[in-house]
Parts: C-alpha cells; structure tokens; sequence
C-alpha cells in the first residue's frame, strides 16, 4: 500500500475539552492534549515535519489557553507537562521544516512550560532538541553547551535513558569538530547509559531511542570522523549504517533516510562511488516525496563528497542529481 501524498495536515478547526460541573479541568482533559501530541508526532516521524508543522502550532496555541483554567494543582502539573511536550514538538517539527528562529522560541517556551510541571527528563529532552538545531547549522559548541545543560535534567530526572541520547548527540557534536578521543568517548559512555536504561515505560518523546537508534548514532559519529578526522573511520560507519537501515519500520520514514544519505556518504569517502549511487538512490526518492527541509539539508555532505569526486563519472551524475533535489527543494 502506498503512502498519503505529503501535504500539509490541518488543525481541527475545535476541540470540545470536557470539564465537570464546575467547569474545572480535569485529568480527561490533559489526555486530549497527550493524544493530539501523540497524533502529530507520528506524521512528523513518517512524512517530515513539513506536514504537521502549522497544524501543531496551532493547536498548541489553542490548547495553550486551558492555562486559564481551575485545576487541582497535581492536573496542573500534568497539564504544564503536556503542553511542554506539545511546545517540544512545535519546535522539531519547525526545526524539521527548515525554520529555525521559530524552533528556538518554541524549545525556550517549552523549557518553561516543563519547569513548571517539574519534569526534569522533559527538560532534558527539549534541551537535547534545541542542541540539535544548533549541531545542524553547524554551530557544534552551541550545541554542546545544550547537551551539557540536558544531561544535567537528566540526572536529576533519573533517566539513564535521556543520558544515552545526550551523550550520543555530544559525540557527534565532537566529531564535527574532529577531536575522534572525545567523540569515542561519549559514544563509549552512551552505550553505557543505554545498558543502564529500563526500556519498559519511557516518555513517548523519548521512545524513538532504542537499540536502533543507538546504532544509527555511532554510524552517525563514525560517519562525521570519516569527513572531519580520517577517512579510515568510513568503514565502521557502512557497518554500522548497513545494519540500521534494514531495522527502521516504515512509520520511522525519515530517520531511515536519513541514515540513507549517510551511508552513501560513507561508500563514498570508502572509495565505492558505485555502491553510494544505488543508497542514494532511494534517498532521493525519500527526499522528494517527503516535507522535510532538514533532510535536503542534510544531503549537502553527500553532495559535498561526490563533488570531490567529479572525475568518477558516478559520482558527478550524483553530484548534479542532489544539486538539481536542493534547488528545486
């Protein structure tokens, strides 16, 4: 069965929230916002950001004003938890569709929000986001100084598993510096958190991070040294990377292409630009199907390698398809 086509989701022009006789609000609705949340995240893992982004805002916007309302104060720790998780994912998803001021002012708004609902590994998560968008744009200390911030909430949240993706992301904040010591060293210590983790009952914010994506994390390091510190480090990322690509289900649609686009980076750097044209190809097939201005982003480095390569007639064919994907993205 075929995909939707990726075009924009709408907000529900209202949502009726229950509340009892006396018009207070009640733990119903909060599980109206968690659900809504957990719609929208679900269209942002499989189709991009692109076609979610307004619809969340909005609808934060709306749930926002259940704020105004009489609450026992344990719902209205639930309900400032929620609506930071909600923020959490207006900022990815504007992050995802290229627009990263807007991104920023929700991850900071969010960050609010979960202080006053008192959840530390929140916290932590919106920290490790807002460290995201920095290590995209290539500001890769800003981005470290986000990690450092997120894997403090993390251990006072007690979340072995928050560490793991914190230690993950400043890994690779590391190896886009090319200092290969530090960037081993965190992913050692993610892997160790990771094993420290009870996988169970995690945040639905946190539950994309599993043994995949651990996996996907040290192809995505050793995929970054490869390019910033030794090309020999292009070898453990195709293992790495080979193995993800296979394991992501279809509901995890970009992040599979995304780990695409670096393995085929990877064959290149390696010397098999054969190899890296057959991955890119369905990399490019994802990217023009899918409303994800990150992921045409994040195929700049793949150009950047077959650039290098012009002479390889491979290499420069894909070279012009990317460039022809970029500009018409």
């Amino acid at each position: 069965m075929q995909d939707e086509p990726a075009t924009r989701v709408s907000a529900p022009a209202r949502i009726d929230w229950p509340a009892d006789a006396r018009g207070r609000l009640g733990l119903d609705d909060v599980r109206k916002v968690e659900a809504e949340t957990r719609r929208f995240r679900a269209l942002d893992y499989r189709y991009g950001g692109g076609r979610c982004s307004d619809a969340v805002a909005a609808h934060r916007l709306w749930a926002s004003r259940l704020l105004g309302r009489d609450c026992d104060e344990s719902v209205r720790r639930r309900l400032c938890t929620a609506l930071a998780d909600l923020t959490n994912l207006v900022g990815w998803t504007a992050f995802d569709d290229g627009r990263a001021d807007l991104a920023h002012a929700a991850f900071d708004r969010a960050l609010r929000l979960a202080g006053a609902g008192e959840d530390a590994v929140l916290v932590s998560n919106i920290c490790y986001r807002k460290g995201r968008v920095f290590l995209h744009y290539d500001r890769p200390r800003q981005a470290l100084g986000a990690f450092r911030r997120g894997e403090r909430a993390a251990v006072s949240g007690g979340s072995p598993l928050m560490l793991s993706v914190l230690r993950a992301n400043m890994a690779w904040a590391y190896a886009r510096l090319g200092d290969s010591r530090q960037a081993i060293r965190w992913l050692g210590r993610a892997h160790a958190a990771f094993d420290e983790s009870d996988l169970t009952d995690v945040p639905p914010y946190v539950a994309f991070f599993g043994e995949t994506d651990l996996a996907a994390m040290a192809g995505t390091v050793h995929n970054e040294l490869a390019t910033t510190a030794d090309p020999a480090y292009a070898g453990a990322a195709i293992i790495a990377l080979t193995g993800v690509v296979d394991s992501y289900p279809c509901a995890m649609a970009r992040s599979k292409a995304l780990c695409l686009t670096m393995l085929a980076t990877s064959h290149l750097v390696h010397g098999d630009a054969d190899h890296s044209v057959r991955v890119a190809d369905a990399v490019l097939t994802s990217a023009a199907s899918m409303n994800s201005t990150r992921l045409a982003d994040r195929l700049r480095p793949l150009w950047t390698q077959a650039h290098l390569r012009r002479a390889n007639a491979d290499a420069r064919d894909l070279a012009d398809r990317i460039a022809d994907l970029r500009t018409a993205a």
